[in-house]
């Protein structure tokens, strides 16, 4: 089973680092990846999407290897980045992978690149019924939506925290 780690990266300079990792890390031990979303706006009538980072400002590599031996690495990835500041980790301790459920949580809502796409939904009443894409059936996850911006907010354990991540909802019909 592969772990996730994630390393926090000067604001901006994500793709430069992931680029980085992938030219310098052994690929048969490291995978750097970073996580994206679709954004939807509407311009003249017409719904334009763009792809954009889900958490800013951080880098993630997938490995077999254990935390222990990972921390190990780590200090020498850091060491050759200017740009890579430091590994996370779930408080004061040193469990630095990320945990099973947040993992399948999160690949759950993603494509098979790691990419949250769009979601179609109505509003029948006060109840929001998702009829295509990755909030299908994760309706109570929603705690707002933004028709204008064409987005919903959810809930999503991260790294021992819940945060409220922003992702594409289209609202075609209200009812």
């Amino acid at each position: 089973m592969p772990y996730w780690y994630i390393f926090f990266v000067k604001s901006g300079r994500e793709l430069k680092v992931e680029r980085q990792f992938r030219n310098t890390l052994n690929s048969d031990l490291y995978l750097p990846f970073i996580p994206m979303k679709e954004t939807l706006s509407k311009n003249y009538g017409f719904v334009k999407k763009e792809t954009v980072i889900m958490f800013p400002s951080y880098v993630f590599v997938e490995s077999q290897l254990s935390s222990s031996e990972f921390i190990q690495q780590s200090r020498k990835i850091i060491l050759s980045s200017k740009d890579a500041i430091r590994l996370l980790s779930y408080g004061d301790d040193d469990e630095i992978a990320i945990r099973e459920e947040e993992r399948v949580s999160l690949l759950k809502l993603c494509n098979i690149n790691i990419c949250v796409e769009s979601s179609l939904g109505i509003i029948k009443g006060d109840m929001v019924i998702i009829k295509e894409g990755p909030l299908m059936g994760r309706e109570s996850s929603i705690i707002k939506i933004d028709r204008h911006k064409l987005q919903a907010i959810i809930c999503l354990d991260f790294m021992g925290v819940i945060r409220q991540i922003s992702v594409a909802l289209q609202i075609v019909e209200k009812i």
